[in-house]
């Protein structure tokens, strides 16, 4: 609804220069909201908090959100989809988003019409502050397979606000698709913005393309040094990191970078997010793991997720005067792109996609040992037969071609690492 969006955008604009004790009222009040209907509409939260002898109103203050329990990926995986669903909600008006599966455990959530028009406005906000016009064309990487309605930032399939406002300039390219047709598209286009992981955008400064974006929004994986200085001497462009994830605030909606880039700015507005060591807060400068809660999301409620990424927290407060507090260092999502004999390269995205909505994987790794063989190691789900393994097959192939092999090995679990889990990996040099 363009209204609906250009109301959240004007609230949102106003936000990002609040005093952070005003921010964290702003949270409290919204976290209070969140957990009444969390807890009212949604069969798994009442039954856990009831488990835990809890209520909503035990939440006095921002601190007390540390009484109700922190949900894990293999925890939220293992509880039924419709047990997460609100009952207030009309599913047929909401859209299922799966997860990239960059941790090897896909997840579904609702997208309902509200949470898409929030994400719109925090994105035209987000844009705005990178000297955003609407009449110039923007290239988003999207890792949703082909078939599949997507609504989400650029609100292309519900004729959204951001197609109207841009006058149809967004662009959207499917991973699965390859870089080869992609390069047709970029040409023709020439996109003076492009949101994609930095892996992709690497592969793609290694070919012969004469786009120049002005601007280049990364996604999904780590952002070091070395990568930004150069993505921007290739492609003569500024380079802005966000940091997201599908299930609570998706392409940037957790934390971005301002053009000040003295760290990521956290969406203070949109989510809490919580820096901990041993559950209690980490003291300013010092690491800690990301536990983090939407305040817009309300068809299936994320609250106190773990993602299993370890950030530092900045004192000091950025140089541009927002009150949203920083991050940096962000211990995030390696990936590898897929090597194929032809001298083709496959996104990690692409083999993520093909597999993770396969019934009965309730983790997976892929692998590739050589040119001719990739490896898919999965823990089973309760929904495993051996269709699982042929239909795992069956995706590579169609992806792959059939001159590689993929190797399926059932695992009981997957060992413990220090690091963060790599889904896809490849141990070609």
């Amino acid at each position: 609804m363009f209204a609906r969006v250009l109301w959240y955008w004007a609230q949102l604009s106003r936000n990002q220069w609040l005093p952070k004790d005003e921010l964290e009222t702003l949270q409290l009040k919204k976290l209070h909201v969140l957990l009444k209907h969390a807890y009212e509409h949604v069969p798994f939260y009442k039954r856990l908090y009831d488990g835990h002898n809890l209520h909503p109103s035990q939440l006095k203050t921002l601190d007390d959100i540390r009484k109700f329990p922190i949900l894990s990926k293999e925890f939220v995986r293992d509880i039924a989809f419709e047990e997460r669903i609100a009952d207030n909600f009309d599913v047929k008006r909401c859209t299922v988003k799966t997860t990239s599966g960059s941790t090897g455990i896909p997840l579904r959530v609702l997208e309902d019409p509200r949470s898409v028009d929030y994400l719109d406005a925090y994105h035209l906000r987000r844009l705005f502050e990178y000297g955003y016009r609407p009449w110039e064309t923007i290239v988003r990487l999207t890792t949703e397979p082909p078939g599949k309605e997507v609504i989400g930032a650029t609100g292309e399939a519900r004729g959204g606000v951001m197609k109207s406002l841009r006058q149809s300039k967004v662009k959207r390219l499917l991973i699965a698709e390859g870089i080869d047709k992609h390069l047709q598209v970029l040409s023709t286009c020439q996109p003076r913005f492009m949101v994609a992981p930095p892996s992709y955008l690497k592969v793609l400064g290694k070919q012969q393309t004469p786009i120049r974006p002005r601007v280049l929004m990364t996604w999904g994986e780590i952002l070091d040094d070395s990568t930004r200085a150069s993505l921007s001497a290739r492609f003569g462009s500024q380079v802005y990191d966000g940091y997201g994830c599908t299930e609570v605030a998706p392409i940037g909606g957790l934390a971005w970078e301002c053009r000040r880039r003295a760290g990521l700015h956290i969406n203070s507005d949109t989510v809490v997010l919580e820096v901990l060591k041993d559950g209690e807060p980490v003291a300013q400068g010092e690491k800690g793991e990301v536990v983090v809660t939407s305040l817009f999301r309300y068809a299936t409620p994320m609250i106190r997720y773990r993602l299993g990424d370890v950030v530092t927290t900045i004192s000091e407060p950025c140089p541009c005067g927002r009150g949203m507090p920083l991050i940096k260092n962000i211990d995030g999502r390696l990936v590898d792109f897929l090597r194929l004999q032809d001298g083709r390269l496959i996104s990690p995205y692409a083999m993520m996609f093909a597999i993770q909505d396969i019934p009965g994987i309730a983790r997976f790794r892929i692998t590739q040992e050589t040119v001719e063989r990739i490896v898919v190691a999965l823990e089973q789900s309760s929904e495993f037969s051996p269709k699982t393994i042929s239909g795992i097959k069956g995706a590579c192939s169609a992806l792959l071609g059939n001159e590689i092999s993929v190797d399926v090995q059932i695992i009981d679990e997957f060992p413990k690492e220090k690091g963060k889990f790599r889904a896809v990996a490849s141990q070609l040099s």
